[in-house]
């Protein structure tokens, strides 16, 4: 899991990552892939699949539509 801090965008639900803090911690999990515990350590292709996911800070809080998100007027 990395940790990541960002804008939140209430108005749609986007996050907008700004940066990785560079803490990680390891799910355990002996089937994930990018696990100290995977089982499958010295095989070259097993097939256990790589999870990685955000732990996500909200640094800040917009009550809009982030810019991506704003529909054209027509």
């Amino acid at each position: 899991m990395h940790h990541s801090v960002g804008d939140y965008w209430t108005g749609c639900g986007h996050f907008h990552g700004r940066y990785f803090t560079g803490v990680t911690s390891d799910c355990g999990s002996p089937r994930c892939k990018t696990s100290a515990s995977h089982m499958h350590k010295t095989a070259r292709n097993c097939g256990c699949s790589p999870v990685v996911t955000e732990d996500r800070r909200v640094q800040n809080m917009y009550r809009t539509n982030h810019p991506d998100c704003v529909r054209p007027s027509r």
